[in-house]
């Protein structure tokens, strides 16, 4: 055997009982495309509107918009380089240190596993857009079923299905898209052009401030909807090929962040008044549908708006499906690097981490009980999507500061950027946006959280929810590794918070050597 075919079966081989690689080009690139689409998207982003008005819930996700794609890219370098397994816990591990890997992973554990209930506890509520007789927990129990299926039976089986479901949400927003512009125009409503009658106003807010604290505070919904666009970093650890697939999926991300994000968001404001009880949060009437059925409905095509709430359930299966992966995922890493009990750490013959995947479904009771115990879902939904939204943002600031320490490390090294497969645009000042937007929305949240704010009631405590959970649990796990390190060294305390120097980083662990004999069985 001759010396590129033993570098190629020792890249290429995977050990016993660990993830396999049978994730595909076409099974990647759905999933940067619409993998991240589901309950954000059609039912929170309504609530930005609300909030913002249609000019400032635009703003939000513009801004938001630029931060994913700076973030997504700088996942794609890292990624595209060393497709490793747990990228959101190892790679803040090696280029930061311990406590930071193990606060970032357990962050985005938590991320995604509160997403499991998040978005079981709106299926409910879609539901009852045909049925309300029948109680709405009793949804998220049986469409919790067949996705637990999927994801207990093979990676395969979790790519095909991810696929079907993210081509029909986008296609169906697309149609959307297409409707809404002629419907922007008067045609078939017998009426003149809306133009932007409904942005009156078009920023929510009576002064200055009451219009800022009212963009703040929708930039949760804007993080909620854009969480997930980073998840091919995590599914590059299963990809076939990474070297090639990844650089893939990740080009043609901001298109299709203008399209179907910005274009969605520009729609809602144009054709939906802002003080419409649909797009109101805690209106629980409003819930019971997506302002995507809704301007269907409004302007009498009652069709499609069944058409439209169907794929609108098949799209909360879609982003159930990746919830339930990528929870799963990192939470066998997370056990693999001695951050959670070993038992986790087990994969099956198949490549399936039994045990994590396991741990992740029976989440999806809090949907289910806590709709049993509300007897709706609104306030489960808007608890958990609130906490998830600032966890995301979180993740987001992170790897933005990972992948700043990964470039310069990587240079000190004398190594050449010719030999990544994908370089991030705009280093670094990508990386310093993204965290220095990341810091500043945290803080404009925190303030306005107590600003002019006279009753501290329960709608206040669901929708700050992250106020008093996901930040301080971020800071408890970071402080906390960090003191048992350098506890542990024996060095002082201070010890478990020093940075991995740029000379000591492992660049080499898990890279990835191109197999040309791969790229078609990648395709």
């Amino acid at each position: 055997m001759n010396t590129a075919a033993k570098q190629s079966e020792v890249i290429h081989s995977q050990p016993a009982s660990k993830l396999q690689r049978k994730l595909k080009a076409r099974h990647l690139e759905m999933i940067a495309i619409g993998g991240a689409i589901g309950t954000g998207l059609f039912l929170k982003s309504g609530s930005a509107v609300y909030s913002a008005g249609p000019l400032g819930a635009l703003i939000c996700f513009v801004l938001a918009g630029i931060q994913v794609f700076f973030v997504s890219s700088a996942i794609g370098e890292m990624s595209a380089f060393l497709p490793i397994e747990g990228a959101f816990s190892q790679l803040p591990d090696r280029f930061v240190n311990s406590a930071f890997g193990f606060a970032s992973g357990w962050n985005y554990w938590l991320s995604w596993v509160l997403g499991v209930p998040a978005e079981l506890s709106a299926i409910g509520g879609f539901m009852s857009f045909w049925i309300t007789t029948v109680p709405t927990w009793i949804w998220s129990a049986v469409y919790l079923v067949p996705i637990a299926l999927v994801n207990l039976a093979s990676v395969s089986a979790f790519g095909e299905t991810e696929f079907v479901l993210s081509s029909t949400k986008v296609l169906a927003i697309i149609v959307f898209l297409i409707i809404s512009f002629f419907v922007w125009f008067g045609v078939g409503t017998g009426t003149k052009p809306l133009w932007f009658t409904n942005w009156d106003p078009a920023i929510n807010g009576a002064t200055p401030g009451d219009q800022v604290t009212n963009i703040a505070n929708a930039m949760l919904s804007s993080f909620f909807s854009f969480g997930g666009c980073e998840l091919i970093g995590l599914t590059a650890g299963e990809a076939v090929n990474p070297r090639t697939t990844v650089p893939r999926a990740i080009n043609g991300t901001f298109y299709r962040i203008l399209i179907f994000y910005v274009g969605s968001i520009f729609a809602l404001g144009v054709l939906v008044r802002s003080d419409s009880p649909v797009l109101d949060p805690n209106n629980p009437d409003g819930l019971l549908q997506s302002p995507f059925v809704y301007v269907y409905s409004l302007v009498g095509i009652r069709a499609a708006s069944h058409i439209m709430n169907a794929v609108i359930i098949i799209a909360v299966l879609s982003a159930l499906n990746s919830s339930i992966y990528a929870c799963s995922r990192t939470l066998s890493q997370l056990a693999t690097d001695g951050y959670a009990p070993k038992l986790f750490a087990s994969v099956t013959s198949n490549g399936v981490p039994m045990p994590a995947v396991l741990v992740s479904i029976a989440f999806g009771s809090v949907a289910i009980i806590g709709g049993y115990v509300a007897q709706r879902e609104g306030p489960v939904f808007n608890f958990l999507s609130n906490f998830i939204a600032l966890s995301i943002m979180i993740n987001w600031v992170s790897m933005s500061y990972v992948h700043l320490r990964f470039r310069y490390g990587y240079l000190a090294q004398g190594r050449s950027l010719k030999d990544l497969p994908y370089v991030a645009p705009f280093f670094p000042w990508a990386d310093l946006i993204s965290i220095v937007f990341g810091i500043l929305v945290a803080f404009l949240l925190v303030f306005f959280a107590f600003y002019q704010v006279t009753e501290f009631g329960m709608d206040w405590y669901i929708y700050n929810s992250w106020l008093y959970c996901g930040i301080p649990v971020f800071i408890v796990s970071f402080v906390g590794k960090g003191v048992y390190d350098g506890a542990k060294s024996g060095k002082g305390l201070w010890s478990g918070f020093s940075l991995v120097k740029f000379e000591d980083m492992d660049f080499e662990t898990g890279k990835w050597v191109e197999d040309f004999e791969l790229n078609e069985a990648s395709n």
